[in-house]
């Protein structure tokens, strides 16, 4: 299995990039902690990839569905496949 270590950097200021979702397949992203929203900046990464994340400290991220700029750890990264189910987070 190939494994792959992408660090993550924005410029002070400038969110992290986020892509349009897509159902189906693998994203890779954030649940919103305000709206619960399920926002990607990676789609398509293929299962037989291992893609760990680093970054210096918190990257700054904005949900493009509530507008919401929250400063981001990379243990917070999910990688799932989309569903209509899993689009929102749920909270018990």
């Amino acid at each position: 299995m190939q494994s792959h270590r992408i660090h993550l950097a924005t410029t002070p200021g400038m969110p992290l990039p986020t892509l349009k979702r897509k159902l189906g397949v693998s994203n890779i992203g954030f649940y919103c902690s305000e709206c619960s929203e399920f926002y990607a900046f990676a789609i398509e990464v293929p299962d037989d990839k291992v893609v760990e994340f680093t970054a210096d400290g918190p990257v700054l991220t904005k949900c493009p569905f509530c507008k919401a700029e929250v400063d981001r750890r990379v243990n917070e990264i999910k990688r799932l496949v989309l569903t209509e189910a899993n689009k929102r987070a749920t909270h018990s």
